[in-house]
Order: C-alpha cells, then sequence, then structure tokens
C-alpha cells in the first residue's frame, strides 16, 4: 500500500513548512495527485487518519484534487489532457504519445490558525 508512505512523506513535508510558525489548528490540507499515481482513495484517507492521529494535522480534513494526465502527441505535437486511459491525440488520432504529467502528488496547500489568532477584528 503505497498510500501510506505516500502520506508520510506528505505529513513530514507539512510539518516542516509549519514549523516556524506557531499552530494552534489545522482545518485542512489540499493535495494534488494525478491520475497516473493510481492513489485508492479510502486507502488514502485511512493512511491520513492514521498518520496525523496526534500530530498538528490530527482532526483537519483532507482534500484531494485529482489532476490529469497530460500527453503531447510527438506527430503532430498537439498538448492534451485526459481522465483515462489509453491516451488518443484528439488532433491526429495517434496512440504513441509521451506522457508530460499525471504521476505526481505533493501537498499543494495548508489552511490552519495561528495561535492568537481571532475571528473578531
Amino acid at each position: 500500500m503505497h498510500e501510506m508512505s505516500l502520506m508520510e512523506n506528505l505529513l513530514q513535508r507539512g510539518q516542516s513548512f509549519l514549523a516556524p510558525y506557531k499552530v494552534e489548528k489545522v482545518n485542512y490540507l489540499t493535495v494534488r495527485a494525478g491520475v497516473l499515481a493510481n492513489i485508492m482513495p479510502d486507502a488514502f484517507a485511512f493512511a491520513f487518519e492514521a498518520l496525523s492521529a496526534d500530530t498538528l494535522f490530527a482532526g483537519a480534513d483532507l482534500i484531494v484534487e485529482k489532476l490529469p494526465i497530460r500527453a503531447r502527441c510527438p506527430a503532430c505535437g498537439k498538448i492534451f489532457t485526459s481522465e483515462t486511459l489509453p491516451l488518443i491525440c484528439p488532433g491526429c488520432d495517434n496512440t504513441s504519445v509521451e506522457i508530460v504529467d499525471g504521476s505526481e502528488v505533493y501537498l499543494a496547500s495548508i489552511d490552519f490558525e495561528e495561535e492568537g489568532e481571532s475571528d473578531e477584528d
């Protein structure tokens, strides 16, 4: 289950990012994941719940944004996106395309509250 190791890495990066702040509460994390990363949503959510317990991220919401596959056709040069396989160039119907993006997984944002912040202005 690679979801556990992916989440562990994401949470470590998140903690490093938050280190300079006096974080009182993390509201949510947004993770962007390419279709080709083959993340199983339930396993990813389970990994988040398990690994975030007793950390700054405990009780936070996990938002996962799915990124499409981006490819380039060497025959006509068209760059296109797709949510599914097989990849077929919409410009010339070529099936021998180069994958440009779609396997990435990264922490896009963290919404948090610092100690001493007030909702009243």
